[in-house]
């Protein structure tokens, strides 16, 4: 063998392998008689229709045809017997075909060696089959012609089945993207929006394919911070750059969709991988990459497109209202700072306020928002102090009867000065400054509320200020011993505080006593 045949030995196989892989139309033979499975595959060997060829299967009862039509949703055309077990083995199979397993895409041929068994009239009208022949009228080119204009009628309905799947999923895809775009407009944290957007995005993309045979390596979500973006949130293989600046972490691979995406101001869809664009009208860009297999229609990347757009609507929203409560939280402090430095009680009391009750809301079951809220909040809870003469407020020593009645009263003056107020931080202040003195047995004040009457954030309040008051110097005490103010605390349970705010209390001692170290006054 020359050289020259070697190598056209070797571009046959290529296209034999390129064949193999083209996916075959398959063609079931149910038949009781071995030589018309053999006749039959003779008949249609080596024919292609619309450049796949023909798969011939074989079955040789109604039973076993059921059986192997039940487990394969694959197969194009049925050329069925009538007679086999039985002498309606073939229309029972029909209708077997039709009403039990539901398929009413496959085509069906009915062939008969016994025409007067079951005659055609009949059968046509009572069975949805799709042509019925005689064995004896199905020379080679009449059963060339029969298959492959029943072939033609099966990829039709199958184009249009596919077309009608494609437009469901849209509209499913559709309804997905609003109800993602829903969710992240909910989301209060730069954080939290990022994850959610991530995994929204990941479910748009994925939401159609089975996830058994996709391989997700991650995912990024890059917001911009000072001119420069940052990895907010990551999932998989990227979790390490997260909080990162994306500049810093190893892409080597995504890069040049990441560039891409930069410069074109438009989402990229690569095979393996997705970028997704988009900017805030005021604000500079934002990625979102997601490492994995992305197949999506052109109606599909519309979806994806719109959703980035409503990511941006989402986060221009969240970048707004973040600093109209930036803005608050800072007239807050301000304001808290100004109430503590009047009472002497300097330092870091509200800052370790804020973060106790924040902490004890999450472990209390409490949501991310509501906590965040609490947090905000909970630095005015002693604003009515700003109505409490300075001799009173300032006096070293233990106040008398009277005296005591009189700071007794800032908890009305705080509820005073804020119940009014629209902003959701300072309603949850109003409430914060009213009840924090009340106690769990009733014994507390300005209303003697007791139990479940107490609003949970006034119990959680309580209990963070009581703590921080007995583990720090006031201006008529020393601070307590840690053992002390943990023995008062759990001796009080039921008593001073909730027991459950007690209970979570002690499970996150760890962290409370963090903060408490962090934040000190000196």
């Amino acid at each position: 063998m020359s050289m020259l045949d070697d190598d056209n030995w070797l571009e046959d196989d290529t296209q034999v392998e390129e064949q193999n892989k083209v996916q075959p139309w398959n063609v079931l033979v149910v038949d009781d008689e071995p030589d018309i499975h053999h006749v039959t595959k003779l008949a249609l060997t080596n024919i292609d229709f619309l450049k796949r060829p023909l798969n011939i299967l074989s079955c040789y009862s109604g039973r076993e045809a059921v059986e192997l039509l039940a487990q394969r949703d694959d197969i194009a055309l049925v050329l069925l017997d009538v007679v086999m077990e039985t002498e309606d083995a073939g229309l029972m199979v029909a209708r077997e075909i039709r009403e039990t397993l539901n398929n009413h895409h496959i085509r069906i041929i009915l062939r008969t060696g016994q025409p007067g068994v079951a005659p055609e009239r009949h059968v046509i009208e009572n069975y949805d089959i799709n042509d019925y022949k005689a064995k004896t009228e199905l020379t080679r080119d009449k059963l060339y012609t029969s298959v492959l204009g029943t072939l033609r009628s099966y990829n039709d309905i199958m184009l249009i089945e596919h077309q009608r799947r494609q437009l469901e999923a849209n509209r499913r895809g559709l309804i997905k993207v609003v109800d993602a775009s829903t969710s992240i407009f909910r989301l209060q944290s730069i954080q939290q929006f990022a994850q959610g957007v991530l995994e929204q995005l990941q479910s748009l993309l994925f939401f159609e394919q089975d996830a058994l045979y996709l391989v997700v390596n991650g995912g990024m979500a890059a917001l911009s911070q000072d001119n420069d973006l940052v990895v907010m949130y990551a999932t998989g293989g990227y979790q390490q750059f997260c909080g990162q600046p994306l500049s810093g972490a190893e892409l080597s691979r995504l890069q040049p969709s990441i560039d891409e995406a930069i410069s074109k101001q438009q989402s990229v869809f690569a095979s393996d991988h997705f970028v997704g664009f988009f900017i805030s009208p005021h604000g500079p860009i934002n990625l979102l990459i997601i490492d994995g297999p992305v197949e999506l229609s052109h109606p599909d990347a519309n979806l994806i497109d719109l959703f980035c757009k409503n990511v941006a609507i989402a986060y221009e929203n969240l970048m707004l209202n973040k600093e109209i409560e930036d803005t608050q939280r800072s007239i807050i402090y301000q304001l808290s700072e100004v109430i503590e430095n009047r009472s002497k009680d300097t330092g870091k009391h509200i800052h370790r306020m804020a973060e106790f009750s924040y902490v004890l809301a999450l472990e209390l079951g409490l949501s991310e928002e509501e906590a965040q809220i609490i947090r905000a909040a909970s630095p005015l809870h002693d604003i009515g102090k700003v109505g409490i003469p300075d001799q009173v407020l300032n006096k070293p020593g233990p106040l008398d009867s009277a005296e005591r009645a009189v700071m007794d009263t800032h908890a009305q003056l705080g509820y005073d000065m804020l119940r009014e107020a629209k902003p959701r931080i300072l309603k949850m202040a109003s409430v914060i400054a009213y009840e924090h003195h009340e106690r769990w047995d009733g014994s507390g004040y300005p209303r003697k509320l007791k139990g479940d009457e107490i609003h949970i954030v006034g119990r959680i309040i309580a209990l963070a200020d009581v703590y921080d008051a007995l583990t720090h110097a006031r201006c008529y005490k020393d601070p307590w011993p840690r053992d002390q103010v943990l023995e008062t605390i759990r001796s009080e349970s039921g008593k001073h505080f909730d027991p459950k705010v007690v209970d979570a209390f002690f499970k996150c001692l760890p962290r409370i006593e963090e903060i408490r170290q962090t934040l000190t006054d000196h």
